[in-house]
C-alpha cells in the first residue's frame, strides 16, 4: 500500500514539477529570511515594519544575484568560440603523444569536457528557470512573512488545542530553519573564499565561479566537482596543466574548511540521515523536479523523514533513513531510559 502510494505521489509531484518547483523555492527563502523577523522584532521593530526590512533585502540578494549570474553568463557566451579553441589546441598536443589511441582519448576528453560544461549548465538553467516565475515566487515569500510576523501569537493561540501536532511542527521548522540556515552560511563563506582566490590567480569570471561553489554547496557530494571543473579548465586555458591543478588544490583546502570547520554538522550526523540516503536523494528529487530538485534534495529528504516519524504505522522507515550510527545512539539512550 504505501509503495503504491509512494510511486502515485512521485508521479503526481512529476506532473505538476513547474508548479512545486518555484512553491519548494519560495518555503526555502521564507526559512533562510524568516528568522531575520523574528529577530528585528525581538529588537523592538514593529512586526509589518520588519517584514518590510527583510523583503527589501530580500529583492535585493535574489535581483542582485540572478543580475549577477545573467550578465556573467552572457559574457562567457561570447568567449566560448576561444575556450573551444584553446581546448581544441590542448588535445591535439595531448594526442601526439599517443599516435595509436590519440583520436580515442581526445573524443572522451571532449566529451568530459562537454559533460562538465552541459552539467552545471543544466543545473544553473533549473535555477533561473525556477526563478523566471519571479512574480510567483516574490509574492509567495511576502505573504510567508507577513504570515510569521504574527505566526506567535497564532501559534500560542493554538497550543492548548494540539500540543502533539505543534511540538511535531515546531521540530519541522527548527530541524529544516537549522539545516537551511548553517548551508547557507557555509555556502557564502566556501563561495567567498572560493572568489577571492581565483581573482587573486587571475581566473576569468572569478565571481561567478564563487556564486556557483555557493549555488552548487547545497548539492550533496557532487556540487562539489561540479562546481570546480568549469574553473579548472580555465585554468588549464591560461596557465597549463599546472594552472587546472592549482586552481583545483585551492578549491579543495576551501571546501575542506567550511564543510570540516565552518559547518562539521554534516548530513550524516546533526541531521540524522544515512549518506546513502542522501545520495540517492539528489536523484530522486532531480527526477521528480528536475535539475533544480537537486538544489533542494536535502532538506526535502528532511521533511520526509519528519512526516514519516509523526505517525506509529510509518515510524519504522524514517529509523531506516537513518545512519547506522545515530540508530545505535538511540537505541543505547532507550536502554539507558529503561534502566
Amino acid at each position: 500500500m504505501y509503495s503504491t502510494a509512494a510511486v502515485l505521489l512521485t508521479l503526481g509531484m512529476r506532473a505538476i514539477s513547474p508548479i512545486l518547483v518555484p512553491v519548494f523555492f519560495a518555503l526555502f527563502a521564507f526559512l533562510i529570511f524568516a528568522p531575520l523577523v523574528r529577530w528585528l522584532m525581538r529588537k523592538g521593530v514593529p512586526g509589518k515594519a520588519s517584514v518590510f526590512l527583510v523583503i527589501i533585502l530580500f529583492m535585493f540578494v535574489f535581483f542582485g544575484t540572478a543580475i549577477l549570474f545573467v550578465s556573467s553568463l552572457l559574457q562567457l557566451s561570447d568567449r566560448i568560440p576561444s575556450y573551444d579553441v584553446q581546448l581544441q589546441s590542448i588535445l591535439n598536443s595531448i594526442s601526439t603523444y599517443l599516435p595509436v589511441s590519440g583520436e580515442s582519448v581526445e573524443s572522451i576528453l571532449r566529451s568530459i569536457a562537454a559533460f562538465a560544461f552541459s552539467a552545471s549548465a543544466g543545473i544553473i538553467t533549473g535555477a533561473l528557470n525556477a526563478g523566471s516565475t519571479v512574480v510567483l515566487i516574490f509574492i509567495t515569500t511576502t505573504f510567508l512573512l507577513l504570515d510569521a510576523a504574527g505566526a506567535p501569537e497564532k501559534v500560542q493561540r493554538g497550543a492548548e488545542n494540539q500540543p502533539v501536532h505543534l511540538s511535531r511542527f515546531a521540530e519541522l521548522s527548527r530541524t529544516v530553519v537549522n539545516y537551511m540556515l548553517l548551508r547557507t552560511e557555509t555556502n557564502l563563506a566556501g563561495g567567498i573564499g572560493v572568489a577571492i582566490l581565483l581573482l587573486i590567480g587571475g581566473i576569468d569570471f572569478a565571481i561567478l565561479w564563487g556564486l556557483l561553489f555557493f549555488l552548487f554547496g547545497y548539492i550533496p557530494y557532487l556540487g562539489f566537482y561540479l562546481a570546480a571543473i568549469p574553473p579548472m579548465l580555465l585554468g588549464l586555458f591560461k596557465y597549463g596543466p599546472i594552472g587546472a591543478l592549482g586552481v583545483l588544490i585551492a578549491i579543495t583546502i576551501v571546501n575542506a574548511l567550511v564543510e570540516n570547520v565552518v559547518f562539521p554538522s554534516i548530513a550524516g550526523k546533526g541531521l540524522k540521515l544515512s549518506p546513502t540516503l542522501v545520495f540517492l536523494s539528489l536523484f530522486y528529487w532531480s527526477y521528480v523536479l528536475g535539475t533544480a530538485g537537486a538544489l533542494i534534495a536535502v532538506p526535502l529528504t528532511i521533511v520526509v523523514k519528519i512526516i514519516l516519524e509523526s505517525s506509529e504505522d510509518t515510524r519504522l522507515m524514517a529509523k531506516l533513513m537513518e545512519s547506522s550510527g545515530d540508530r545505535g545512539q538511540d537505541e543505547e539512550n532507550a536502554g539507558k531510559n529503561v534502566l
